[in-house]
């Protein structure tokens, strides 16, 4: 893959390493960063996650809305990242997330609900959980609106424009947010395609961009079970892929009334509906 050789990026999400190539000398190359996130909520420790650092605080925030800890911006009174030891022994690896009053008398109930054991790798969405019945959240029943595929054939490449940890290191999950006419709205990478997902969605709450009815979802990869459940409970209706859907995925589509795209690029793109 030819990438680009600007050896001045900047950034927390890279880092330089030694490779080398062809028997030629060692040179300094970007790769990504991987490093755990913990998420704190109403005081106490609610998941480590391994994610790539940057936008922390919408991960946070779209993490807790995603597992069904909050149901939007109006439960949330702060996210911010940890201040100083006293709070972590890892301040610049950990987020805390308070709520209002009447979102954390909700938490008890909700944690249950869960039923997870809040670890997660950055390959796993959905790794902790108890039992099977766990996975599956209540989702809304959403009224997808009318898009062209020739305009979602389009969507990725306008992405791609601005995934600059994949140029850098052609190795890192994007997802974008669109308006219904194509208009890109935001893009967030991370080294887990469900963690830029999260991101992209804690933007949405924490700027109050809210709700995302007439919005687009676009992921860089396939697009999974734990994918296609934070976009329909984010209440977004048409969410497309560039790689392959998965057979849960395109049936949880279904039952939320929802517009699936897979395999989304110039002159392609199949259409679950």
């Amino acid at each position: 893959m030819s990438r680009s050789k600007d050896t001045s990026m900047p950034g927390p999400g890279l880092i330089q390493v030694p490779v080398e190539r062809e028997g030629k000398p060692p040179e300094p190359d970007w790769v990504v960063v991987e490093e755990p996130l913990q998420i704190r909520l109403a005081g106490e420790p609610l998941a480590v996650t391994m994610r790539t650092p940057g936008a922390d605080r919408e991960l946070a925030a779209g993490f807790v809305f995603t597992e069904g800890l909050i149901d939007g911006p109006g439960d949330l009174q702060s996210v911010a990242m940890a201040t100083d030891i006293i709070e972590s022994s890892h301040p610049e690896n950990t987020v805390n997330v308070t709520l209002n009053e009447a979102a954390e008398a909700r938490l008890p109930e909700r944690r249950e609900l869960a039923a997870r054991d809040f670890r997660a790798v950055a390959s796993c969405g959905v790794c902790g959980r108890k039992t099977i019945d766990g996975l599956r959240q209540n989702l809304p029943s959403l009224k997808p609106f009318d898009v062209p595929l020739s305009l979602v054939r389009q969507l990725p490449e306008r992405m791609r424009d601005h995934q600059c940890l994949f140029k850098m290191t052609g190795g890192i999950h994007a997802a974008g947010l669109f308006s219904g006419d194509g208009e890109l709205v935001v893009v967030f990478e991370d080294i887990g395609r469900h963690n830029a997902v999260d991101k992209l969605i804690g933007d949405a709450l924490l700027r109050g961009r809210w709700p995302l009815d007439e919005h687009i979802l676009v992921s860089s990869g396939r697009v999974g079970f734990e994918v296609i459940q934070k976009g329909l409970r984010a209440g977004i209706p048409v969410v497309a892929a560039v790689g392959a859907a998965s057979s849960l995925a395109v049936e949880m589509a279904h039952e939320a009334g929802a517009v699936l795209y897979s395999f989304v690029g110039p002159r392609r793109g199949n259409r679950h509906a």
